[in-house]
């Protein structure tokens, strides 16, 4: 008789793994040595110590991490600390010689940028540790012939020589051709061959990589999707190892990366351009995968797979970017999108590339759910066509590159002569999540599996209201309703409010005294990570100090431009089709802030186009509370510039935004601003022909981001510090009710 205890069915196994049923039985599938299953009363049962010893020897992908997980994490050793199994004889010891490995091969790594950095952009300072990773591990023989070189002169005519990626795209696109006798590089490869790849695992290595040059360039040094947002997309679309998955921006190419662990075998993408495409190539190879990968844009009839369509599209593609002149020519399925703004263009390209009956993950800024005008327009011809088929509205931080909240747009391509969609599925998730030592929200695996429960069950109920949703995270909204409030799809319009505040709302005064507590353990936790993020950030900064800094006039760095005199607009409310009106109240530590926006209609907004704002402008007051100065990220874009502001927008690319805002915002120029400033009728004000005479001091545009990066990280840790005094003010003001007011158990209404 087979001991239950000891035997797992294949859902058991993808539970305890962390993956969906359909990437373990994909497993089982298509490998030959995964462990045979046992028959028992028609069910098929698998031996716990068979499937954790496979599963060790299977290495989680960088998108497939979870919080806490460190790169170089096996299935096997999320299934032991899951319960899967007992953890094995030595298998503890084997955990920390891994830890120790990835401790000495992060060091060697930041090593090897640091040399880097003293010459070379970190792009291609990353770029060219790429390039050594892929051909120390697809071609051995040259590499080994590289590292005996003692010159940049040798090692500059093998790298020449080095195999292409692709057609047209080589390993070492720029430092080849552009740096010549470089001993750097030399002690470069010398540091990197003592990394111990089998140990690591090249995957690890190369998304170590990848997360570190998006967090220091964002969007530009490529994507990099949250793995909880990753795990979300896949589990909502599930796709199979038959269907064909198509990201039409893939960025650095970590979407197809995470669909081929998925189970995937038919991957298809669409890069913006050779760099693009390049990392795409590089992280699939790492990933022991492959793709079809073509260079092509958000067109319709003229992108790179034009004449294809696909049942699942991913995508992260890059937010309100500019179409090319000559857009108009393509066939859009619902209405020509703006020039200047391509979210709906991307939206419309999903649907217009899947199959009848596929489905598409789109994550597209928040503001695609309401804004007025086109896209408006395009909104609900989308609604009424049916291929909406949910939102999923995130929480804001979730991206390193960004703070503003995310939406992840679901639709689909109904079958002909299916019938009409009876709704729209809305997910309202943006008070899920905790946020980690740099102030990033991190999603839990227990609140991502309630969102993809969520969606199974509403498909298995044929798409009807009748799936018992809680109406406090999801809930089905007719067209109708949607009609009436004008297709605006934000979730918490039609999602109920959840009890939010985690434990503050317990039935007695003791739980939540219990409750503040473990939230006061955890901020402790937090702010002390942050400290020493901010320490180690102001070490490695040290040495740029004595570096040459140049002083440059800010009416040199930027084109500044005071705001419009009065205007017509809606005070204090938000609403639906207007533009923001960015006033000085909106400028708050460094950004604007989305509370308390005045409005202006469109046909006002049309009339002040010219001071329509983009992502790294730089907003200030010129009359009232001077000195504060917020940066507009991808959220604000397309707002307006108000009355008594000014707009500082960057002309060139010697000035790094994050770092000019920051500069901006510190006691120095806040000082100078005081001194320099007039007054009329009491009220201080400055003028755009002062301001262009402070002087910026500018170091390397490297330095410049390094010195931004340490700056957010000492605001992640105020924050952390102000959270935790108002936890405590709340501790305090719950300490004499929890002492004195009885705790009545077991009450009803007939007592």
């Amino acid at each position: 008789m087979t001991d239950s205890s000891q035997t797992l069915t294949l859902t058991d196994i993808a539970n305890l793994a962390g993956v969906g049923v359909s990437a373990a039985s994909n497993w089982r599938k298509r490998h030959t040595d995964f462990p045979r299953p046992t028959v028992v009363s028609g069910q098929e049962l698998f031996a716990r110590d068979e499937v954790a010893r496979w599963l060790s020897g299977r290495k989680i992908a960088r998108n497939g991490l979870r919080p806490g997980e460190a790169p170089g994490t096996t299935y096997g050793d999320r299934f032991v600390r899951n319960g899967g199994a007992p953890v094995p004889r030595g298998h503890a010891e084997s955990l920390h010689i891994s830890a120790e490995l990835r401790s000495d091969w992060a060091t060697k790594l930041w090593r090897i940028m640091d040399l880097l950095r003293g010459d070379l952009e970190i792009v291609t300072a990353v770029d060219f540790i790429m390039g050594m990773l892929y051909l120390r591990v697809t071609d051995p023989k040259l590499w080994h012939v590289v590292t005996e070189q003692r010159s940049w002169g040798g090692v500059n005519g093998l790298l020449r020589d080095a195999p292409l990626l692709d057609h047209d795209v080589p390993l070492f696109p720029t430092v080849v051709s552009d740096l010549a006798g470089g001993h750097q590089l030399v002690e470069a490869i010398r540091l990197f061959d003592e990394i111990d790849l089998d140990g690591v695992g090249s995957a690890s290595i190369f998304d170590a990589l990848l997360e570190n040059i998006n967090r220091d360039l964002g969007r530009r040094g490529g994507h990099f999707t949250p793995p909880s947002v990753v795990t979300c997309m896949l589990e909502v679309l599930d796709p199979t190892s038959t269907d064909t998955v198509y990201d039409p921006s893939c960025g650095s190419g970590e979407l197809l990366a995470a669909a081929a662990q998925h189970g995937v075998e038919s991957l298809f993408g669409q890069a913006a351009n050779v760099r693009s495409l390049r990392m795409s190539l590089l992280n699939l190879s790492m990933h022991h995968t492959e793709a079809e990968l073509r260079i092509g844009g958000p067109e319709i009839m003229r992108g790179a797979f034009a004449a294809d369509q696909f049942d699942i599209i991913l995508s992260n593609p890059p937010f309100n970017v500019t179409l090319p002149d000559d857009f108009e020519r393509d066939a859009w399925p619902f209405e020509v999108p703006t020039k200047h703004n391509a979210n709906f263009a991307w939206l419309q390209l999903a649907v217009h590339k899947l199959k009848p009956g596929g489905r598409a993950g789109v994550l597209m800024p928040n503001g695609t759910l309401f804004t007025g005008g086109v896209n408006a327009e395009i909104r609900r011809k989308m609604i009424e066509a049916g291929v909406v088929e949910g939102i999923i509205a995130f929480p804001a931080r979730l991206f390193a590159t960004t703070g503003i909240p995310v939406s992840l747009w679901l639709l689909r391509r109904p079958e002909p002569g299916a019938p009409a969609p009876s709704g729209v599925l809305f997910v309202d998730a943006m008070s899920m999540g905790a946020t980690n030592e740099r102030f990033q929200r991190v999603l839990h695996d227990h609140e991502v599996a309630k969102i993809v429960q969520e969606f199974r069950n509403w498909r298995a109920s044929s798409y009807s209201g009748e799936f018992g949703d809680s109406m406090a995270l999801a809930r089905p909204v007719a067209i109708e309703e949607i009609r009436r409030n004008e297709y605006d799809l934000q979730p918490r319009r039609y999602v109920r409010e959840e009890i939010r505040s985690r434990g503050l709302h317990a039935e007695t005064p003791s739980a939540r005294l219990e409750f503040l507590q473990r939230e006061l353990d955890a901020l402790d936790e937090r702010a002390r990570r942050a400290r020493r993020d901010v320490d180690v950030r102001l070490a490695a900064l040290h040495g740029s100090i004595a570096m040459k800094w140049r002083e440059v006039a800010l009416g040199d760095l930027c084109d500044i431009q005071a705001g419009p005199g009065t205007v017509d607009r809606d005070r204090g409310l938000a609403v639906q089709g207007w533009t923001p009106l960015v006033l000085p109240r909106n400028i708050k530590r460094g950004h604007l802030s989305h509370d308390e926006l005045d409005t202006v209609k469109p046909a006002t907004s049309a009339k002040l186009v010219k001071y329509s704002l983009r992502p790294g402008d730089i907003v200030c007051p010129r009359s009232g509370t001077l000195g504060r100065h917020g940066l507009v990220r991808e959220a604000e874009g397309g707002w307006l510039l108000g009355p008594s502001c000014m707009r500082l927008r960057p002309s060139g690319d010697e000035v790094v935004p994050e770092y000019l805002v920051h500069y901006l915002n510190s006691p120095d120029v806040h000082k100078w601003i005081t001194s320099k400033s007039g007054y009329s009728t009491a009220i201080p004000h400055i003028s755009a022909a002062t301001l262009r005479q402070l002087v910026i001091p500018l170091p390397s545009v490297v330095v410049q981001r390094d010195i931004a990066a340490t700056m957010d990280a000492v605001d992640s840790h105020i924050e952390q510090r102000e959270r935790g005094a108002s936890t405590m003010q709340s501790l305090r003001d719950l300490v004499f009710p929890s002492l004195t007011q009885p705790e009545v158990e077991g009450t009803s209404a007939a007592d």
